[in-house]
């Protein structure tokens, strides 16, 4: 059996081309959903408490067929982070983020 992987379509040329591209959204309703976080300031929490459940939701969007993970970094700035006196690790929460939807990406071989 041949597992080599197909080349992917760059997303520049895809948008060139006139395909349509999906791209994943609804991490916070559905983290909300899960009972893992109330809509508010305190959003970020969710990749220090549950990074497992991140990577979970990327993964399910990555299967459901989207196109492009986002990475969660939805409120992950300075001055919402300053709210839960966790400012200080901004970076730290954003490479997280990414790091999370770069493994979720590479899981089904697309765009970040």
């Amino acid at each position: 059996m041949n597992m080599e992987r197909k080349p992917v379509k760059g997303l520049l040329d895809r948008l060139r081309d006139g395909e349509q591209v999906l791209v994943a959204e609804g991490y916070l309703y559905e983290f909300e959903r899960r009972g893992y976080l109330s809509a508010a300031a305190y959003v970020p929490e969710v990749l220090f408490d549950h990074p497992e459940v991140v990577k979970q939701v990327s993964d399910d969007f990555a299967h459901a067929g989207t196109d492009v993970i986002p990475a969660f970094t939805y409120y992950a700035h300075k001055e919402k982070l300053r709210h839960i006196g966790k400012d200080l690790e901004m970076e730290q929460i954003n490479r997280r983020a990414l790091r999370i939807a770069r493994e979720a990406s590479r899981l089904m071989q697309l765009y970040l």
